[in-house]
């Protein structure tokens, strides 16, 4: 029963080959299946706001400026390069999903090969099989989220280390150092994974490996871990002039979670920020410090100033952020969701295969943790399957212990739970009986545990408005109204059921009913762009353009987007206010943003100024 340390990979029989092949079948078969569901979903068209800022990134790196402007320095950019090349072949996002599918498999075929590493292959087996149920990781392949990459990016670390970590080369070190370096690219906070490769790494190899030789491998490791840090920070001082090689996100996230208004450090914004979306958000955060310190500031520097805020906060209220840490390190072991940018209860209403399978994390966390930590007790190698999961569970007692994050480190849970029920079979087959009896204990108490936490965290409400708005991108009235009725229902006086009732009046032609619906979005809440380049359209058509004109100003106030200042340009043109018309056209004909495909409005801008003879 025992794993011995020198146990390698064993070469599979022909029948494992084949269950091996026909358990991968299955996890591609049920992603394909959920896919065929979520094709249909309002919530694949209506995206949440991370999704629309990788979107606008891709976008931009296939037919803008590459990736290469501030707003796209905020966050990690593989993702957005990826979504970029699926663009420029494909011309949309339907190539990411399958790649997600595709490397979603792939993390099922990790763990057979982890388990493998260890000398137990059918181990491997059940951990792969148990992962084509889980739920949740169906459900992210449909996002424009890096969940899944990150997922399949932790399992593949564990593999890779579990080889460097048994043989005598060092070619392979330099190439494990690179693929820290690429995790880096991902997630930033993968950064913690190169650190735990250097401490776990050479303590296991400092017996066998003569200590000359491990320092070498090291170096070459760090030499490798290098090059993709140094391609990030290249990129970094081109787009936003930072020499570093993460984001500039990092501070403003930080504040988002220790400031004044946020006492309990839970997922939010402070009262400036008026939009979820990461690029207004940054926009907001920028804004906000010029205010504050009265000149301006690039993105390093805003980055800088939310950073010392928010350490300047958490020194203040040491203790306070010390029990937030640990709350949030409880909320991680719920059964119960924590939900994000989407959640899977929604997920759950529109694919009959999701709702069928259960919430999986709370099983998973009584069965993984004491398989995990009888792994570790009896294979020193067993660190490197628990290395994603102290990276994961420090990145969430700082930040937040939301599904994603949580998703992320799932594959370590599943093989624990392969490795203890195999364990609590073997040990009923040898009747020891007060080892199962304690084996069952152990699982029962983590049960409680989980079921308790999940008590302590509120019900997740359906999101009926990000619903709505998905039916009306599907061209969907009738379902969009029923959906707006229950969002009334559930947030009786919002402004959001007004503004979205008013789009589908204005699209459906019926104006009286958009503007008397607009209007009463506007009187609860005017600091909505798309309400108001809404109702400038709706002035329009009442033969209101001075009105129309000032309406799309205070869009274009509140979010400077081309398409806003082409429509004012249109609207100059008409009242005959001609120069100011051609000078609002060339601003848009030299903004990046407006050479995108499909609107490309730098060709619309063009065209009007040639109209207006003033090319």
């Amino acid at each position: 029963m025992s794993i011995h340390p020198d146990a390698s990979s064993p070469v599979p029989h022909d029948r494992d080959r084949r269950t091996a092949l026909a358990v991968l079948a299955l996890v591609a078969l049920l992603r394909f299946v959920h896919l065929l569901y979520a094709l249909q979903s309002p919530l694949t068209f209506q995206i949440g706001p991370d999704e629309d800022y990788y979107r606008r990134f891709g976008l931009d790196v296939a037919f803008g400026s590459g990736g290469m402007t501030p707003e796209f320095g905020f966050m990690d950019p593989l993702y957005g390069y990826l979504l970029g090349l699926s663009f420029k072949l494909a011309g949309g996002v339907f190539p990411i999903y399958l790649l997600q599918v595709a490397t979603d498999v792939g993390t099922a075929f990790a763990l057979i090969l982890i388990a493998r590493e260890f000398g137990r292959p059918k181990i491997g087996l059940v951990a792969a099989a148990i992962y084509a149920a889980l739920g949740p990781a169906m459900a992210f392949t449909m996002m424009l989220l890096k969940t899944t990459l990150v997922t399949a990016w932790l399992a593949w670390w564990v593999w890779f280390a579990l080889r460097v970590s048994r043989t005598s080369r060092l070619l392979p070190w330099l190439g494990f150092g690179l693929y820290c370096g690429i995790g880096v690219a991902l997630r930033a906070n993968l950064l913690l994974m190169a650190v735990l490769a250097l401490a776990i790494l050479p303590a296991l190899r400092w017996r066998d490996l003569p200590h000359a030789r491990l320092a070498c491998a090291c170096a070459l490791f760090l030499f490798g871990l290098s090059l993709p840090l140094a391609a990030l920070t290249a990129r970094n001082v081109a787009a936003t002039g930072r020499w570093s090689f993460v984001p500039t996100n990092g501070g403003v996230v930080l504040h988002q979670l220790y400031n004044p208004e946020n006492p309990l450090s839970r997922s939010g914004f402070p009262s400036f920020v008026r939009y979820r979306h990461p690029s207004e958000v940054q926009r907001a955060y920028a804004a906000e410090a010029q205010r504050r310190t009265g000149h301006p500031l690039d993105a390093g520097q805003v980055e800088r100033y939310w950073r010392s805020r928010a350490t300047s906060y958490i020194l203040a209220h040491k203790w306070q952020s010390v029990r937030n840490g640990l709350r949030k390190l409880g909320e991680f072991s719920a059964y119960t969701e924590v939900p994000n940018n989407r959640t899977y209860r929604d997920e759950q209403r529109f694919s009959p295969l999701l709702k069928a399978l259960p919430q999986p994390f709370g099983w998973l966390f009584a069965l993984g943790v004491p398989g995990l930590l009888l792994l570790v007790r009896q294979q020193a190698r067993g660190w490197l399957v628990l290395a994603p999961v102290s990276m994961g569970l420090f990145t969430i007692a700082v930040f937040f212990a939301e599904d994603r994050f949580r998703s992320n480190i799932v594959a370590p849970f599943v093989l624990g739970t392969a490795f203890w029920a195999a364990w609590l079979y073997e040990w009923m087959r040898a009747r020891r009986w007060s080892a199962v009896s304690l084996g069952f204990a152990a699982s029962l108490l983590l049960g409680a545990v989980s079921i308790w936490q999940a008590a302590r965290i509120a019900p997740v409400a359906t999101n009926w408005l990000r619903i709505a708005n998905g039916y009306v991108l599907l061209g969907d009235r009738a379902n969009a109204l029923r959906a707006l009725d229950e969002a009334e229902r559930s947030q009786p006086g919002a402004a959001d059921p007004h503004e979205l009732r008013g789009l589908i009046a204005l699209q459906g032609g019926d104006y009286a009913v958009a503007r008397r619906e607009l209007e009463s979005g506007l009187r609860l809440r005017r600091d909505r762009h798309e309400v108001w380049h809404n109702y400038s359209l709706v002035l329009e058509h009442d033969g209101e353009t001075e009105a129309a004109l000032a309406a799309e100003a205070r869009a274009e106030a509140l979010l400077p987007l081309p398409d806003y200042r082409l429509r004012m340009g249109d609207l100059l043109a008409k009242l005959g206010r001609t120069q100011e018309a051609a000078e609002l056209y060339r601003q848009v004909e030299q903004d990046p943003r407006a050479h995108i495909p499909p609107a490309n409005l730098a060709t619309h801008a063009a065209a009007r100024l040639r109209k207006l003879g003033m090319e």
